[in-house]
């Protein structure tokens, strides 16, 4: 929702009351021919809201030097166009929405952003509370008034819970469906422990609270973008033998998208297995501040083509924003610091030495503190850092170290 001053009547209007925390659930479809004529129709009256929008706004700047405010925009398109009128009033919703974003990023020097202007043929189609409708295990999507709605089938875990917003999504080779559910309040961490995070690809999350220590291993999703990349190099090259409209080359490209949809949703699916793992570990601590460390400028190393490519496939923005909401449905904050120097820097002495092995070893001979897993030596660096400031001589790293692999479901195998 656009946080614009020109929404006329945003302070009238009565808020209801929440009962739970917003969540994002996405699924496939599985259309019939009919309903994906429907869809079809649907997108592209969308995408006809969207390029009357932004050739308006234009032209009366052109004309007058007037930029049309939000309110009067609703108003101009309102009764126009064959789809639910909320509908309609979220894509003028969302191109203001991207107006003053790209004006926030220009104010901060970021000029390459360009306000919306391209021209589409297709575009997502959003639906509000008043045109979605629940008949039993059926989703009923308003398509205006007059025109049959869409109807979806529910998945199992998604029946009986309060829907108050919902996307159709065109991803790669086929509709996907975006809803947002409330799902019930958790229960607030009361104690005032704090703990640290650092993430890493072999490791995906080590964390400690100063006594006791966690090593999630990330193998798995290496495992997992290495094959992605194999499957990719061979289907690229098939695909580049073909010729373009051959039947051939289509089917390549179904197997291809099957097999990145059936990968991601694979890879997306062990993300949330270590974070959910990781935030079961804080609320058995009574953590009520975690430290992630941010390794955004290990990219910038040149460390060779293999290990180049595995830091540009590191998920680690993806896996911190799942800690994140996930941390704070149970009142735990995420703080996120600048971690260079804590994984070689010596808890005894505080030097620095670059390390090469998982363990431990420090450079300074008067030192000669080595033995410990330098990922949680990084984690218990953080955590210094994050309650002090600064790495303190003498630190005590935990005593209890416990390793463990994301608990993940098994793809179903092809029976005969």
């Amino acid at each position: 929702m656009s946080k614009l001053k020109n929404n006329v009547g945003e302070g009238k209007r009565k808020r209801r009351q929440r009962t739970g925390d917003a969540l994002v659930e996405k699924f496939p479809l599985r259309l019939t021919p009919d309903q994906v004529v429907i869809a079809r129709s649907l997108q592209m009256e969308a995408a006809k809201v969207w390029n009357m929008v932004c050739f308006v706004q234009r032209l009366i700047y052109a004309a007058c030097h007037i930029w049309l405010g939000e309110a009067a925009m609703k108003e101009f398109v309102k009764d126009r166009f064959e789809a639910h009128s909320q509908s309609v009033q979220a894509i003028v919703e969302l191109y203001f929405e991207c107006c003053e974003r790209t004006r926030n990023l220009r104010e901060k020097g970021e000029t390459d952003w360009r306000y919306p202007h391209r021209r589409k043929y297709f575009f997502t189609v959003t639906w509000k509370e008043l045109g979605i409708t629940v008949d039993g295990v059926l989703l009923c999507l308003s398509c205006g008034r007059g025109r049959k709605p869409l109807r979806i089938k529910l998945p199992v875990r998604l029946r009986g819970i309060e829907i108050r917003h919902v996307q159709l999504v065109w991803h790669r080779n086929g509709y996907w469906l975006h809803v947002v559910v409330e799902k019930p309040f958790l229960s607030k961490i009361q104690g005032g422990n704090m703990a640290a995070i650092d993430p890493g690809e072999v490791h995906a999350v080590t964390m400690t609270d100063g006594k006791d220590a966690l090593v999630i291993s990330g193998r798995l999703l290496r495992s997992l973008h290495r094959l992605r990349n194999k499957k990719l190099r061979w289907f690229q090259r098939a695909i580049s033998r073909t010729k373009r409209g051959s039947k051939r080359r289509r089917k390549l490209l179904d197997a291809k998208y099957r097999f990145l949809n059936n990968i991601d949703r694979r890879i997306e699916h062990v993300l949330h297995a270590i974070s959910a793992e990781a935030v079961r570990w804080c609320v058995s601590h009574n953590v009520k501040i975690v430290y992630i460390g941010d390794p955004s400028g290990v990219r910038d190393k040149d460390c060779g083509r293999k290990h180049n490519q595995r830091m540009s496939q590191w998920s680690f923005g993806k896996l911190r924003r799942l800690l994140e909401y996930k941390l704070k449905r149970h009142g735990i904050a995420l703080v996120v610091l600048d971690e260079r120097g804590t994984s070689g820097t010596c808890p005894a002495c505080t030097t620095y030495t670059k390390q090469s092995g998982r363990t431990y070893k420090c450079g300074n001979k008067d030192c000669g503190f080595k033995g410990a897993h330098r990922d949680v030596v990084g984690a218990s660096g953080i955590l210094d850092k994050g309650v002090t400031g600064e790495f303190t001589k003498g630190r005590i790293l935990p005593s209890k170290v416990e390793y463990s692999r994301p608990k993940v479901l098994a793809p179903k195998k092809k029976t005969a």
